[in-house]
């Protein structure tokens, strides 16, 4: 029987304060730094023509890159923290390209699930070049395409959530460990048979808090610093400290929910494999 979330939350905590000094430069220089740039750079995006939108976006996907690599560093080390963070950081280097490679693919599905809200629009005369550009199309939209993609974006959410928590949540984690490609998906699919409904639950709970302290520190921070620093722009002094101290907010959620999604995984394999030996 798997243990429960409770159990796997304290072989986390126990994970995290055995493992800080292995951890934290993977955290720093991995995942604090690259959302600090990214909250900085982003703002910035559409206000320097095309040719520094396109180096903006470079910068971006590669800070986000590596942020995927400090994630695949961090599981590692939590699957063998006998190896300390060299091993950890070699098996992030081999298994970095597996993990984009099965995420491309994921995003690939999802893009096909959301075609036909797309394809409804544009049969029904809306100008999708306006809506992908920010603004509102013009004209009459036509209310059967309007409720056809609403309803269709209400049961794609369901099912994208669903889906995610079935087949995304653990493949990162089976990646590394397995050393699996696109037979990650079944292998996920097998693994949360029983836990579906929690691993939903906790999703969600984890959804909902993260953003409340993200968006909340930007809040206070982003206040306080206005008020005693000010600035004007889309980059200051202010929206800068804001956004370290909202990155440290994000990061601390991050490593808690990739430190937390390895150690699911182990709960859910070892009781799949007492299931398959008591059968």
């Amino acid at each position: 029987m798997i243990a429960t979330m409770s159990t796997v939350w304290d072989r986390t905590a126990e994970f995290l304060s055995d493992n800080l000094a292995a951890l934290t430069p993977l955290v720093l220089f991995g995942i604090f730094v690259p959302l600090t740039l990214i909250g900085s750079l982003m703002p910035l995006m559409g206000t320097g023509g095309q040719p520094a939108d396109l180096a903006l976006g470079l910068m971006v996907l590669a800070l986000s890159l590596v942020s995927s690599w400090a994630g695949v560093a961090i599981t590692a080390l939590a699957f063998d923290p006998a190896a300390g963070r060299g091993g950890a950081v070699r098996v992030a280097n081999r298994r970095l390209l597996p993990v984009i490679g099965v995420g491309l693919v994921t995003l690939l599905v999802v893009l096909l699930l959301a075609a036909p809200i797309f394809i409804a629009f544009a049969l029904s005369g809306v100008d999708m070049a306006a809506l992908a550009a920010g603004k509102p199309p013009s004209g009459e939209v036509n209310q059967g395409a309007l409720t056809f993609g609403s309803l269709y974006t209400l049961l794609l959410c369901l099912i994208l959530f669903w889906g995610y928590a079935r087949f995304v949540v653990l493949a990162t984690p089976i990646i590394v460990m397995e050393r699996r490609g696109l037979g990650v998906y079944a292998r996920s699919f097998v693994l949360t048979r029983r836990i579906t409904w929690k691993v939903m639950g906790v999703v969600l709970l984890y959804g909902c808090v993260s953003w409340v302290a993200s968006a909340a520190a930007k809040l206070v921070f982003g206040t306080v610093f206005g008020l005693l620093i000010g600035g004007e722009g889309q980059l200051s002094v202010a929206t800068v400290l804001t956004q370290i101290a909202v990155a440290a907010v994000s990061t601390i959620f991050s490593l808690l929910a990739v430190a937390f999604v390895a150690k699911l995984y182990l709960a859910a394999r070892d009781a799949r494999e007492a299931i398959v030996e008591v059968s």
